[in-house]
């Protein structure tokens, strides 16, 4: 099938970077762009008019872990001081007397409802670092339903975290240091790579840093080269992971990972907020961001998240202008890619107090070209011929954009996911005006309100100190009590 979008602002590709094409035409035949141009006498099977729209590139996020936003809602705990910015400690770092396995059912309605929210946001490839244990043959057939475009396989590490009856934090070495769960990625990759006509691909996802330890992250730089595929790994997203590496190490993270061998350029780091120099760090030993960049490996930035916890990558602009390739992912809900992009853009701002700093186009390529360096996909991130059909359309004709005199500028500081008006993924419609065409959206958020339901009210079986949710994050106002 062939579709021709024409009539809106085109972000296309001039062979060195973007450009704006207004009054453009993007022709799809089959999987692929065929044609992007001003020529509205090529023909197709079917028309978009994108008048008063911006056509974009497929936005790459490179960061979501497929699960419910049941812990984003206490990754603010206000209970506790003692987490070293690892507030996912809250639900991530369970009991370990209290662990029970999570309902299978509500895993896949996590998982779906999860990369929905991404893909209805207007990213047409996802990386998806960890969603938890589950059945992964189910996960596959999910993202055939869905229709996007996929990077996963299942996570692995050599260490759990877990929280003892007095609140403190430890780790617990698994019993085979995170083999099995290597072997379990490496069998994934082998049986699914390249499934539902190439939208998902495998890359191997140690979890974090410091739950990983040296031999473990040398096995998985090997099989990563034997399978051909990248690396994903969390590291300098907490202050507790830093204190761990060096304590342990005598090391930075960055420093770590090197002599570890995973730093490369298929290799996506995860955050990356504490390099050596931070505010929050007192280690000014070293220069970690060199290290990234002469090894051509990227950041993974996740702005948002860290807001939520007044914490904040120091700075955008810097890592970019010391040669890093960074892409951007969302971590936490709502999953929105192109709020993304603003909050990339403002607190790199605020940062640095540099108002001309972290400009549109600089955080606009970090969502496509520099997410599809990344993943080492040179047909992602784009519109030109020959690059995958991944098309996003926003509509910019609504109240809150006003009049228009740069799309590019109005979306990344007054855009949303709610604005995405079509998403197109290897050739095909899979949002189309604001809906899925592939599955009920009604029904997933009924079942996703369900599940998450389920959770917070069983919170307090599950926590260390036997909390409720409400007592780790009170509600924003009282809530009245029926009266009889």
């Amino acid at each position: 099938m062939s579709i021709k979008i024409q009539g809106g602002d085109v972000v296309g590709w001039s062979g060195v970077g973007h450009e704006l094409i207004p009054d453009g035409v993007v022709l799809i035949e089959g999987n692929s762009i065929s044609y992007v141009g001003t020529d509205r006498t090529r023909g197709a099977d079917k028309t978009i008019d994108a008048a008063g729209k911006v056509v974009c590139p497929g936005f790459i996020n490179l960061h979501v872990h497929s699960q419910l936003n049941i812990g984003d809602y206490l990754i603010t705990d206000v209970t506790k001081a003692d987490y070293l910015s690892a507030n996912w400690f809250v639900f991530g770092a369970p009991a370990k007397e209290k662990m029970t396995p999570q309902p299978a059912q509500g895993m896949a309605i996590g998982r779906k409802f999860a990369l929905f929210s991404a893909l209805r946001n207007g990213a047409t490839t996802i990386l998806d670092p960890g969603s938890g244990p589950g059945d992964f043959d189910g996960y596959v057939e999910t993202v055939g339903q869905l229709g996007a475009r996929v990077f996963f396989s299942p996570a692995y590490r050599s260490s759990d975290i877990f929280t003892d009856p007095q609140g403190k934090h430890y780790y617990e070495p698994r019993p085979d240091l995170g083999r099995k769960g290597l072997e379990a990625a490496v069998d994934f990759i082998r049986k699914y790579d390249g499934a539902h006509q190439g939208r998902l691909q495998g890359i191997l996802c140690p979890g974090q840093a410091e739950t990983c330890e040296p031999s473990l992250l040398k096995e998985t730089v090997a099989a990563a080269k034997e399978l051909g595929v990248g690396i994903h790994i969390h590291a300098g997203g907490n202050l507790r992971e830093f204190i761990h590496i060096v304590y342990n190490y005598r090391k930075s993270i960055v420093e770590y990972l090197a002599d570890a061998g995973v730093l490369g350029s298929q290799t996506v780091l995860g955050h990356m907020v504490y390099a050596a120099g931070h505010s929050r760090v007192d280690y000014p030993f070293g220069d970690e961001l060199k290290l990234i960049a002469d090894a051509g490996a990227s950041v993974g930035h996740c702005p948002h998240k860290y807001a939520k916890m007044a914490l904040a990558l120091e700075s955008f602009d810097r890592y970019v202008e010391r040669g890093i390739n960074v892409g951007l992912g969302t971590d936490t809900y709502p999953l929105d890619i192109i709020a993304e992009m603003r909050y990339a853009s403002l607190i790199s701002r605020l940062v640095d107090r540099k108002y001309p700093g972290a400009r549109p186009a600089a955080v606009f390529n970090a969502a496509t070209i520099g997410g599809a360096r990344a993943l080492g996909r040179g047909d992602l991130g784009r519109l030109s011929a020959g690059a995958k059909a991944d098309v996003v359309i926003v509509n910019l004709r609504t109240t809150r954009y006003g009049p228009v005199r740069d799309p590019v500028t109005a979306l990344v500081e007054y855009g949303c996911g709610a604005d995405v008006e079509t998403v197109v993924v290897n050739g095909e419609i899979v949002i189309d005006h604001g809906r899925s065409t592939r599955i009920d959206e009604a029904e997933l958020l009924a079942q996703a309100e369900a599940t998450a339901k389920r959770a917070w009210d069983n919170w307090p079986n599950r926590d260390w100190a036997g909390r409720s949710a409400e007592d780790i994050i009170p509600p924003a106002f009282p809530v009245r009590k029926n009266s009889s």
